[in-house]
């Protein structure tokens, strides 16, 4: 009797859902969400398509959880930044904004980006709850970190912090979307460095108050 193949998802039953999440992703970045089989994803993770029906009701259920899984993981490196109440607002708004967009996972950042683009219009439902646990609730956090700045005198009283955290992290967002297609208009390119590091400097230098 020939012997059965140890099949990836049996060999590591504890990185199981972390390993399908990663593979979901590479799949429905490659063919859309549409266009992808849960055969795919599990040719791709090396299992059964029954194995993912343990962990997942739907292909929508499977996709949903692709991106609130890397949004936990965007999220957990901000509130290591929120939570160095020794630094005052500039420096922490600083260091938010390092944390998420300097993570340093390239290849999971453009297939994120090709996902997003896709599921606007595949999956509008899951495209907006990306958008509300996203984007949205990341220009919240820098926000409210613009509104403790100006209680404490570092910025400008002035100064609309829903319209500067909006444009910052819309503005970020959208250059990475962008850069990722510098294949075929090469000018798109932005070294991530570069364009996070005077973003943020933009900002603040546009928040800080006159000197007297």
């Amino acid at each position: 009797m020939a012997k059965r193949k140890t099949l990836k998802w049996e060999r590591r039953p504890d990185q199981r859902p972390r390993e399908l999440l990663e593979a979901a992703l590479a799949v429905f970045a490659q063919h859309g969400y549409r266009n992808t089989r849960l055969d795919d994803v599990a040719e791709a993770a090396g299992v059964t398509k029954g194995a993912i029906y343990h962990y997942f009701d739907t292909k929508e259920d499977l996709l949903r959880s692709v991106i609130e899984h890397y949004q936990t993981i965007a999220f957990g490196r901000a509130d290591e930044a929120l939570l160095r109440r020794d630094l005052p607002p500039s420096e922490r708004l600083s260091l938010l904004v390092r944390k998420i967009f300097s993570s340093g996972e390239t290849r999971n950042r453009q297939l994120l980006g090709l996902l997003i683009r896709g599921i606007a219009h595949e999956v509008p439902r899951v495209h907006a709850r990306w958008l509300r646990d996203g984007p949205v609730r990341l220009w919240t956090l820098v926000a409210d970190l613009i509104e403790e700045g100006k209680a404490a005198g570092e910025f400008r009283a002035d100064a609309d912090s829903e319209v500067a955290a909006r444009l910052l992290v819309s503005g970020l967002i959208l250059q990475r979307l962008w850069s990722d297609d510098a294949d075929a208009v090469p000018t798109l390119h932005i070294d991530d460095a570069r364009l996070i590091d005077a973003a943020i400097e933009l900002l603040l230098a546009s928040l800080r108050r006159a000197p007297s």
